[in-house]
This record gives C-alpha cells, structure tokens and sequence, in this order.
C-alpha cells in the first residue's frame, strides 16, 4: 500500500532531467537526388515520367495523334533500359547478403 499522500497528482515534474533528455535534435535529411549519378536520374525521370504521361493522357478527352502511345511506351521502356544499365557490374564484398 501507498503512503498517505503519495499518488499520481503529487508527482512533479524534474525540468532539469526534462532538459538533459530533450536535446535530441533530428538529422536534417539530405536531398536524395545530390549524390544521385546522372544516368539514374535520367533513367528514372524517364520510366516514371513516360508512365505518368501515358496514363494522364489515357483519361484525357482529347484526341491524341496515333503516333503518341508507341513514342511513350519507347520513352519508359528507355528509362528502364537506362536504370539497368546503371546496376553495379560486381557485387561489393563477399558475403551472402545476410547483415544486422
């Protein structure tokens, strides 16, 4: 049992420890795009962007000359051919890929 006067609303609050545990201060994310090589941005910009065009323009109701879908679907498969060339030629390390 608990003393006489001992419950939760007598509880204070130690603003000096309070302190010493709020100092944690959040990185500040990088841009993921500043150590990006060229060829991936390249490669993305174009399989997402063709992806998205085709798609937008899937739904208009405009007429779109015939020519428009063969030329985006080149655009994507560009992009994704650009993204594959841009993979690592050789594994780094000699692991089985298993990490902690």
């Amino acid at each position: 049992m608990g003393r006489a006067g001992q419950g939760p609303r007598d509880w204070s609050v130690d603003h000096e420890a309070l302190e010493e545990i709020d100092d944690f201060r959040p990185p500040n994310p990088r841009n993921p795009l500043a150590g990006a090589k060229p060829g991936v941005v390249l490669g993305a910009v174009l399989a997402v962007g063709g992806l998205v065009a085709l798609l937008v323009l899937t739904w208009l109701p405009a007429t779109m000359p015939s020519w428009t879908a063969p030329v985006l679907i080149g655009v994507i498969l560009a992009g994704l051919v650009t993204l594959f060339l841009q993979m690592p030629r050789h594994r780094s390390g000699s692991g089985d890929g298993a990490q902690v």
